[in-house]
């Protein structure tokens, strides 16, 4: 029965956003025709689509702290493809995302057409491109979210951040914010770190999306730090920013003992 509800839901959403999508993208068109900017309406589209979201699948999000306002540079933790529902709705952004995203179905269409910019993680030479795009992308109406682990966890801990991603504010010398999320899930339904951390290669996205749907309810709680850091070295930036994470961060799940096991022989 649970599963004839995910797909229910799922199709719910799957409708919903083909219509909401094919509204903003006819707008859009629109709009650049014009010597307007579209960063309003992407926002628009964004965080209405992502109050659908959390409505449909009963996504409770908390916020602590005072999210920055745009122009800004953020970083987080990352633990899958929900991450962007909570951060769509407290904050005026657009992100940077591995190249894989674009593949996804449906999501990763939508997400490549509201100025997410991509990032092939094998190629060191893609980092000039896209700290290029970055200086291009943030303006009064939105920040940019970055997630410098470089891939999804488990929610166990704050991975060690790839200092690649930071040229930009290092470069630049700009102040960086920081936030971190936490995911729990109601009493009967499967913990966060199998139903709504995405990580490892463990499933296919399809599979874990069904997995996910099945769940009765879903909390955030999402922390914003408040301080800025600021560091002309962006491997120190990295360490600086990696620890103000850390900080402000409680595990969604603690860490298999046959992982703990391996880490210590």
């Amino acid at each position: 029965m649970r599963k004839v509800i995910a797909y229910l839901k799922l199709g719910t959403l799957t409708v919903f956003t083909l219509i909401f999508w094919s509204i903003y993208m006819i707008v859009l068109g629109l709009i650049k025709l014009t010597p307007f900017r579209y960063e309003r309406w992407r926002n628009f589209f964004m965080r209405n689509w992502s109050r659908a979201a959390a409505l449909i699948f009963n996504i409770r999000v908390k916020a602590e702290g005072k999210p920055p306002k745009a122009p800004f540079f953020i970083v987080c933790n990352h633990m899958g493809y929900l991450d962007i529902i909570p951060l769509y709705l407290q904050l005026r952004c657009t992100f940077v995302a591995k190249k894989e995203v674009r593949s996804w179905p449906i999501l990763g269409k939508m997400v490549d057409s509201v100025g997410v910019i991509f990032v092939d993680r094998n190629r060191r030479t893609d980092v000039k491109r896209v700290n290029e795009l970055i200086t291009n992308s943030l303006n009064e109406f939105q920040g940019l979210i970055v997630f410098p682990e470089g891939t999804s966890t488990g929610g166990y801990e704050v991975k060690d951040f790839h200092a690649s991603l930071l040229q930009y504010p290092a470069a630049t010398n700009r102040p960086v914010y920081a936030a971190s999320l936490h995911y729990e899930t109601a009493p009967k339904d499967p913990p966060a770190v199998d139903s709504v951390c995405f990580f490892g290669g463990r499933e296919s996205f399809g599979s874990h999306v069904v997995k996910f749907a099945q769940n009765r309810r879903t909390d955030c709680t999402i922390r914003f730090r408040e301080e800025t850091i600021q560091s002309d070295d962006r491997k120190e930036l990295a360490v600086k920013l990696h620890d103000a994470v850390a900080e402000i961060f409680t595990p969604t799940s603690v860490k298999p003992e046959q992982e703990i096991a391996e880490v210590g022989e």
